[in-house]
């Protein structure tokens, strides 16, 4: 397996015809890469993933992408 990195953007193409659709991913680096292709709930899953402001890491080969939030100094709950 690939390990994730770091995508600057993303572009998302679905085919109703065919009930599939694919992302490519441009990583930090330049390197732009297609994922594989993926049924209508995959596809909206990575969907909302992607709807962030957050860094996002992704792997093209396994389509798999995670979002990274950066600590900050907001406290809440009982040890606010």
């Amino acid at each position: 397996m690939n390990p994730m990195r770091r995508i600057t953007s993303y572009q998302a193409l679905w085919r109703p015809q065919e009930n599939k659709g694919h992302f490519w991913f441009t990583y930090y680096d330049g390197d732009r890469q297609r994922t594989e292709d993926l049924d209508a709930e995959s596809f909206k899953t990575m969907l909302e993933v992607l709807d962030t402001d957050k860094p996002i890491f992704a792997d093209h080969t396994t389509s798999a992408v995670a979002v990274h939030s950066e600590p900050n100094d907001l406290k809440t709950g009982a040890w606010a």
